[in-house]
Parts: C-alpha cells; structure tokens; sequence
C-alpha cells in the first residue's frame, strides 16, 4: 500500500467503534525498514501519533485500535523516540552514504500487515526499503549504489 493511499483513512476504537481521527502520515526507522508510528489528525488541537505496535488492524476502510488511550499527541514524544515527528520522510531530501542526492521522499510503499517498508518513492526511482540507512530531520539517508 501506497502511504498516499492510507491519507485520511479512518482510526477506529474496536471497543466503541468511534472514529478517533484520520491518518495524515508515518514514521520510519530503519533496520529493518519499517513504519514506527501513524501520525493522525484527531478532533483536538495538533497532531497525534499511534506507535506501529499499537495497531490492531489495517483494513481497506480503517485502521482499528484496540486501546485508544494510546494515540499520544506528538508534541508529548521525546527526540529520540522512533514515532517522533523528525522520523517522517515525507517531502525530506533522499542522499546516500556518501552524499549523492537522489530527489525527494513522494511517498512510502508498505505493507499494511507488517509495516515493512518495500520502497521509498522519488519522483525518479523507487529505493528499495532495505535501502534505508535513517532518517533525520533533513533528509532520508539510503546505501550508496554498488
């Protein structure tokens, strides 16, 4: 699945079957490459995140929670917690190890039971998601080619 294709899917609380907000984004971290957290726009103020581990299922109407009480509003994640907002590749520069620049993060392939990460999506190329070295709040580094 396509990340452009989960913007505005619905999160879902399986207990009461409420609407708690809609997937704007994601986070990543590398090794293997996979989503750490969806970022969500809830009926309060900012953003919100829900770590990857917290999700009950990804269907093709909605994603579905069990506890909602574990979307935390991002402002509230600390730096180095993989789910924080700094680890969003959307829109980030893509550079290898060695500093070539190979366009912009467009979009994240994934799978939607996983969250393995098969491609990084640029403008030009699709990066393999085993590629991916990490992600910072400038660019997304990938493995220099061979």
């Amino acid at each position: 699945m396509l990340l452009s294709k989960a913007r505005g899917k619905a999160v879902v609380d399986l207990t009461t079957a409420e609407t708690i907000g809609a997937v704007t984004g994601c986070t990543v971290a590398p090794s293997p490459a996979h989503i750490v957290g969806l970022r969500l726009k809830t009926r309060g103020r900012g953003h919100h995140m829900l770590h990857w581990e917290d999700v009950r299922s990804f269907g093709p109407d909605a994603v579905s929670v069990e506890e909602p009480d574990r979307v935390r509003d991002e402002k509230d994640l600390e730096a180095g917690d993989q789910a924080h907002a700094v680890h969003n590749p959307i829109g980030k520069a893509v550079l290898t190890e060695t500093g070539l620049e190979k366009g912009t993060v467009m979009d994240v392939e994934f799978d939607e039971q996983s969250g393995r990460i098969a491609h990084l999506v640029t403008a030009d190329e699709q990066i393999p998601g085993e590629d991916l070295v990490g992600v910072g709040s400038y660019a997304v580094v990938v493995t220099a080619p061979q």
